[in-house]
C-alpha cells in the first residue's frame, strides 16, 4: 500500500532510539479537528447500518475499528480527499470493488507514462475522462505478460518458493501490495496506505533509470531522462499520492488475491501452523511483527527447496487452498460490504492485485484508477506547463530519428 519496510533500529544507543520515537510520535499527533473528524467518519458509518455499505463504510462501522480511528492523526487536514474518495466509492459500489495504496514520489512517472501512452496506443478507455493511471511506467513488457491471472501467478510461485514474498524485487514489480478500505490496517506499522500516504518514508526515492527505460520502452530518446527528472522537485509535498483502484466485480478474482503482510495469501490456518498463535488475538491485536515475518519467510524458503516434511504439509495445503480458490477476493468483499462485523481479522486483511498488460495496465479493460493529492493547483500549473513543453521536444526528436518507410 505503499507498503515501505520497517527499518531494524538494534544496537542504537538509548539518545539515538528516544529522538527516533520523539520524531515518530510527532507526525502522529491527534488535533481536536483530528478528534471531530473521526467522530463524523464513525456517525455516517452507523447511519448506513441496515443497508449495503461501501467497503471503506464496512471497515468504519466496526465497534474495534471506530476505537482505533478515535485515535488517529491526518484526518482534518484530507477532509476533502476522504469525502472524494468515499463518494466515488458509493458512485461505482454496485460494479466495482475497490483497492487503496499510495505512492509516493512517482507523479512526474505516471504523468509521463500516461502521456506516452497517448501517443502510442491512443486516448482509450478511461484515459479519456481522466479515471486511469498508470502504477507501472514501461510499456509491453515481458515482466507483465508471464501470468494470465492470479490463480496462475499463486500457483506456480507457491510451488517454485514455498510461499509468496513480496518483498522479493520481482514480485514487488509485478504486485500491487492494497489495502481493502480506505483506513484498514490502522496501527500496523507499514501496512497502513492511510499512514504511509501522510508519512512516506524519506529513504523512499525515484529512480532516473527508472524513467530511463519508461522511455526506451515507448520508443522516445532517454536522453530526455533528466531534463525531466528535474521537474520533480516542482511537485514535492510531504505527503505521496493516494491512489483509489476500481477492479470490475466480474474480473476481481482475475485481478487479485486476498493477502496477508508481504504478500502471504490470507489463511488464518495456515499462519497459524506457521507462526505457532492466532493471528488475531482476543482483544482485536495482531502480534506477529516484520522480522519474525521475515524470518520464517526465509526459513519457509529454505526448507521447501530441502523438501522438509513439515514444510512440504503446509505448502501443499496452501497450494490445495489457491486451487480451490479459498483466496479469491470477491466472497470476502461481498460478506464486507454486507456483514463487516462478521469478517474475521477485517483490519489486518489486504488485497495484492497482479499487474499484467491485459488487465491492471490496460485502460480499456473497465479498471479505473484515480490519483488523489494536496500538492497546489499553483505547483501543478506550473510543472504541467513545463512538462508539456519538454514532451514537445521529445516527440519532435523522435520523429527526427525514427527511420521513414520506404
Amino acid at each position: 500500500m505503499g507498503v515501505g519496510v520497517k527499518k531494524n533500529y538494534n544496537g542504537l544507543s538509548g539518545l539515538v532510539l528516544l529522538c527516533i520515537s520523539a520524531i515518530i510520535s510527532a507526525q502522529y499527533v491527534q488535533t481536536p479537528a483530528d478528534q471531530a473528524e473521526a467522530k463524523r467518519l464513525s456517525q455516517q458509518a452507523d447511519i448506513i447500518k441496515g443497508k449495503e455499505y461501501t467497503q471503506s463504510e464496512a471497515h468504519m462501522s466496526v465497534p474495534s475499528v471506530q476505537k482505533l480511528m478515535s485515535g488517529m492523526a491526518d484526518l482534518a487536514r484530507n477532509k476533502k480527499i476522504i469525502d472524494e474518495t468515499l463518494a466515488k466509492e458509493r458512485e461505482l459500489q454496485k460494479t466495482h470493488y475497490v483497492f487503496y495504496t499510495a505512492v509516493p514520489y512517482m507523479r512526474l512517472f505516471q504523468d509521463v507514462t500516461r502521456k506516452l501512452y497517448k501517443k502510442k496506443v491512443g486516448n482509450v478507455g478511461a484515459l479519456k475522462d481522466k479515471s486511469f493511471q498508470f502504477i507501472r511506467y514501461t510499456y509491453d513488457d515481458p515482466i507483465y505478460k508471464e501470468y494470465k491471472n492470479v490463480t496462475d501467478f499463486l500457483v506456480k510461485e507457491i510451488s517454485q518458493n514455498g510461499i509468496i514474498d513480496d518483498n522479493d524485487i520481482r514480485l514487488k514489480t509485478i504486485l500491487v501490495a492494497t489495502n481493502l478500505s480506505l483506513f484498514a490496517n490502522i496501527r500496523v506499522t507499514g501496512e497502513s496506505t492511510w499512514d504511509y500516504f501522510n508519512h512516506p518514508q524519506a529513504w523512499v526515492q525515484a529512480s532516473s533509470d527508472r524513467l530511463g527505460a519508461a522511455l526506451k520502452s515507448f520508443g522516445y530518446p532517454t536522453s530526455f531522462t533528466q531534463k525531466l527528472m528535474e521537474l520533480a522537485p516542482m511537485i514535492k509535498h510531504d505527503q505521496g499520492e493516494l491512489f483509489q483502484i476500481f477492479i470490475p466485480k466480474i474480473m476481481v478474482d482475475d485481478v487479485g488475491y486476498l493477502s496477508w503482510r508481504q504478500g502471504i495469501p490470507f489463511d488464518p490456518e495456515l499462519i497459524k501452523r506457521i507462526f505457532g498463535r492466532n493471528l488475531v488475538m482476543a482483544n482485536g491485536v495482531s502480534p506477529i511483527y516484520h522480522d519474525e515475518i521475515d524470518q520464517r519467510i526465509y526459513t519457509i524458503k529454505r526448507l521447501w527447496k530441502t523438501k522438509d516434511r513439515e514444510t512440504v504439509g503446509i505448502v501443499n495445503t496452501m497450494l490445495d487452498h489457491a486451487k480451490r480458490g479459498d483466496y479469491r477476493l470477491s466472497p470476502v468483499l461481498q460478506q464486507y460490504q454486507q456483514n463487516p462485523a462478521e469478517v474475521f481479522g477485517i483490519n489486518y486483511q489486504q488485497g495484492r492485485l497482479l499487474v499484467t498488460d491485459s488487465m491492471l495496465l490496460n485502460p480499456t479493460s473497465g479498471i479505473k484508477i484515480y490519483r488523489y493529492s494536496n500538492v497546489s493547483q499553483k505547483k501543478v500549473a506550473g510543472y504541467k506547463k513545463k512538462l508539456k513543453h519538454i514532451m514537445l521536444e521529445m516527440q519532435a526528436a523522435k520523429a527526427r530519428f525514427t527511420p521513414k518507410a520506404q
